[in-house]
């Protein structure tokens, strides 16, 4: 083709759309010209559209598929990414470029499970080095499931990049959390009858990396984990699971509780877990006991019991822990050298949502500090379009005391949903009162958006014995953010987030971070995105005190950040999904599943503008087709079976404290030629 020819037709598919953003009509419905409509006969019979041709598409032969229906679901998606990156700060590189390859597929077999392949490779990016190893440039993993045997057995298998595998009463904690931690290596989990899981894995632990290409680095040493569950009665199951760790690094924090020794830089650790849970009906409770030691610093006992009882609109949470210092799972620190207990009294009817709850810890060695911590939430429907809400907390410590308000307004009105809250914080050292503004915004179908406005004013203050009168700061930080998308056309759309936040009175770094794409269909299978990164923290003077006999002085802190442009070149097809979607029988009909993982920072169960996304994040669709989210924290199944559906979020990847409630199970209906778009939020555990 001559290369005119293919440059008009790339821009007689995008340009449409781009001269409605520049005209700022973009959302509006383009009108067809009146004498372009042909008058039809009085008495003519015409043909006429099902619904008035509204139908959405087939997309499992549609937008992201090819006319190739044979054989069993499966799909692809390859991305190309070239970027440009440049740093800002103390020795930063001048300029960067992440250039790789992303491939991700799903694919379904009649005698051996579903699979997935997810893998990265990439060139140029970061030049940081973790424990002296430098970041990786690739990533790959394979997973296998549902594997049928006889005697109704079935496997999981895995390979590559993943995490440490779990028995399932390991997952259920409430309280207390064994980590999954990522790895380079293999793992197996076998399911049989009478509840019985046996799991095992093995490999180097490691992190993700990478802003569009995820890439992953190891860290050193080996680590593996071997664990059984069994269901002996109905109501019991009880298990057990053992992680080993040789020669590992500890990367987030410092082992040692005692402060008498240094960090140790590599480490090895043998833990042993046991368990036990019951349940009938609608009681539960579960005791777990943990003995590990670690090198040079000794063995290690935990134990820590939880149970929860619902009767009616009530639910009662209590538990007691005594875990010693220095335990660790593999090459993560577990919570530990805390004792104590806690209580938690729920309430829901079709108006109140409440819960109140008390928690009392003290340090087992005497190192860390005594807290006793209060919290209480109550949310009240007033109406089918106003509910009304609020928290409270209160910390008592021997470091000081500190308590938090926050009061909320929840309503539905013709622009959309909004929340009015207020909030006010404070601590032996700070005051912070907060005004936040957001709308979630009614839009047109294919379309959304979400803003967020803040006004914060902080009061920090410095004391010591010298200093007369007490250092006193103010400021005041506005904070805008937006999140959003949807289609210009039917060749172009947009998504992305922006948020920013600056001192309009006294001092504070202003910072911004924006991650927006702007998407052309070129074809059914092929797409070009956009992307425009960037994560900066500005530069500002505070005023500091660097000696009690001397005034404060003024101390220029440097911009840091980093941002670019990102160019995506998408290969996405689904084939065979129109006679076997994903999870479907031969001849049903198929949607689309997307959605995001993020970090629910309200609980509102929204995900608003200015909360965060969780990026490589495992998801699994029934079970079997697993993918991870993106830098954004979203994922796709581009053709999915209509009906009903299980996701299963893997919180392995997310920063603590945040988890998944329920599990990380969320379901979902999909109909014929639907898209069903899923936002699940994490919530910090309490």
């Amino acid at each position: 083709m001559n290369p005119r020819v293919r440059r008009a037709s790339f821009l007689t598919r995008c340009l449409p759309g781009l001269s409605l953003i520049a005209s700022g009509v973009a959302g509006a419905d383009v009108q067809t010209p009146r004498a372009a409509i042909a008058p039809a006969a009085a008495e003519t019979y015409q043909d006429h559209y099902i619904a008035g041709g509204t139908l959405a598409p087939d997309i499992s032969t549609g937008d992201y598929g090819t006319s190739d229906t044979s054989g069993l679901a499966r799909s692809i998606r390859v991305d190309g990414v070239v970027s440009a990156l440049r740093q800002e700060g103390p020795g930063a590189a001048a300029g960067l470029n992440e250039n790789g390859l992303i491939v991700d597929a799903q694919w379904d077999t009649a005698s051996y499970g579903a699979w997935s392949a997810d893998a990265a490779g990439r060139t140029g990016g970061s030049a940081r080095a973790v424990a002296g190893n430098p970041y990786g440039d690739a990533s790959f993993s394979i997973h296998q499931r549902g594997m049928p045997f006889d005697d109704g057995w079935q496997a999981d298998n895995a390979l590559g990049d993943i995490n440490t595998p779990l028995i399932g009463l390991a997952r259920l904690q409430p309280r207390f959390l064994l980590t999954s931690a990522p790895m380079q290596g293999i793992s197996s989990e076998w399911r049989g009858p009478s509840g019985l899981q046996l799991v095992a894995g093995t490999g180097d632990p490691g992190i993700y990396e990478g802003i569009k290409v995820p890439t992953f680095l190891t860290l050193g040493g080996t680590t593996g984990t071997l664990g059984a569950q069994w269901s002996p009665a109905p109501q019991w199951a009880v298990g057990g699971e053992f992680a080993a760790a040789r020669n590992v690094t500890l990367y987030y924090q410092s082992l040692d509780n005692t402060a008498t020794t240094a960090a140790l830089p590599h480490f090895s650790s043998s833990t042993g877990y046991l368990t036990t849970a019951w349940q009938d009906g609608t009681s539960r409770a579960q005791l777990n006991v943990i003995d590990g030691s670690v090198d040079g610093l000794g063995n290690s006992l935990g134990a820590w019991f939880d149970a929860s009882h619902t009767r009616g609109p009530f639910t009662d949470s209590f538990g007691l822990f005594r875990i010693d210092p220095n335990l660790a799972w593999g090459n993560q620190v577990i919570t530990n050298d805390v004792k104590g207990g806690y209580y938690r009294l729920g309430y829901q009817s079709r108006r109140w949502v409440a819960d109140v709850g008390v928690d009392k810890v003290s340090s087992v060695s005497g190192n860390g500090v005594n807290t006793t911590f209060v919290n209480g939430d109550a949310r009240y429907q007033l109406s089918r379009d106003l509910g009304m809400g609020g928290v409270a907390t209160i910390r008592h410590s021997g470091s000081g005391n500190a308590w938090s308000l926050e009061g909320y307004l929840d309503e539905v009105n013709s622009l959309g949903t909004s929340r009015e809250q207020v909030g006010y914080a404070t601590d032996s050292q700070a005051r912070d009162s907060t005004l936040t503004l957001q709308q979630t915004w009614n839009m047109r179908p294919g379309s959304h958006l979400s803003t967020s406005v803040a006004v914060d004013q902080i009061i920090g203050s410095a004391t010591t014995p010298e200093l007369t009168p007490t250092l006193t700061q103010r400021s005041t930080v506005l904070r805008l953010a937006v999140y959003g998308g949807g289609e210009f056309n039917a060749r172009l759309s947009i998504e992305g987030s922006v948020q920013w936040a600056d001192a309009v009175q006294g001092r504070a770094a202003p910072d911004i971070s924006a991650d927006v794409s702007l998407i052309c269909q070129l074809t059914r299978a092929w797409s070009v995105l956009g992307t425009y990164y960037q994560s900066r923290v500005g530069s500002w003077t505070p005023l500091i005190v660097t000696s009690p006999l001397a005034p404060p002085t003024p101390t220029v802190i440097p911009a840091t950040g980093e941002r670019g442009v990102f160019l995506t070149v998408r290969y996405q097809a689904a084939r065979g999904s129109h006679f076997a979607p994903l999870g479907g029988l031969p001849g049903s009909g198929s949607g689309r599943l997307t959605g995001v993982v993020y970090l629910d920072t309200n609980e509102n169960g929204r995900f608003d503008a200015g909360e965060s996304a969780a990026p490589n994040v495992t998801v699994i669709l029934d079970g079997r087709f697993s993918t991870r989210t993106d830098s954004n924290g979203r994922f796709d199944f581009p053709a999915v079976a209509a009906g009903h559906h299980v996701l299963t979020i893997q919180a392995d990847n997310l920063p603590l404290p945040w988890t998944l409630t329920n599990g990380g199970r969320i379901e979902v209906d999909v109909g014929t030629r639907d898209r069903v778009d899923v936002n699940i939020g994490a919530q910090r555990l309490k």
